[in-house]
This record gives C-alpha cells, sequence and structure tokens, in this order.
C-alpha cells in the first residue's frame, strides 16, 4: 500500500512539474508571439511612414508642376494683356474721349 501511495505521490509531483514547465513554455511563447507582433507591427510602421513620405514629396512635385504651368499662364495673359493696352491705350482713350463730347 505504501508502494501506491508512494507512486501516486510520485505521479501528482511529475504531473505538477509537467504543468509548471507547459505554463513557462506558453507563457515563452506568447511572449514570442507579442515580440513578434510587435516587430511585424514597427516594420509595417516604417513602411508606412517611407510610402508615405515618398507620396509626400510625389503630391508636392506635382503640385510645384502645376503651380508653375499656372504662373507660366498667368505671365502669359498679363503679358499679352500688358501689350494689347500699350498698342491700343491711346485709341481707347481717344474713343472714350469722343464718347463723351458726343
Amino acid at each position: 500500500m505504501k508502494d501506491v501511495i508512494k507512486e501516486l505521490v510520485d505521479i501528482d509531483e511529475q504531473a505538477k512539474k509537467y504543468n509548471e514547465e507547459t505554463k513557462k513554455q506558453k507563457e515563452a511563447l506568447e511572449n514570442q508571439i507579442d515580440e513578434e507582433v510587435k516587430q511585424i507591427h514597427d516594420r509595417y510602421m516604417a513602411n508606412a511612414k517611407v510610402n508615405a513620405e515618398a507620396q509626400k514629396k510625389q503630391i508636392e512635385k506635382e503640385n510645384l508642376e502645376k503651380f508653375q504651368a499656372n504662373e507660366a499662364k498667368r505671365k502669359a495673359s498679363a503679358e499679352k494683356l500688358q501689350k494689347k493696352f500699350d498698342e491700343n491705350a491711346d485709341k481707347w482713350v481717344n474713343e472714350i474721349v469722343e464718347d463723351i463730347l458726343k
């Protein structure tokens, strides 16, 4: 009977030891998973930041090109208007004066 009790105590101790080892392995795996998730998240965020910067630079470049094109059009229009004014200012003044004097 003592042998049976001793064997049961030994089996119980082995089961406890196995449970502790399993619990430690579980905790280690959970920690490993947490670390891998963090690494994946960090890589994803770093890639997203790089992509966002690249998109920002592309948008800034496109906006600058649009601005420069609009500025060139504005200058061309201003020059055209100034040329028309220079060519016709005296004529327009004379027409206005004639219309007033009629």
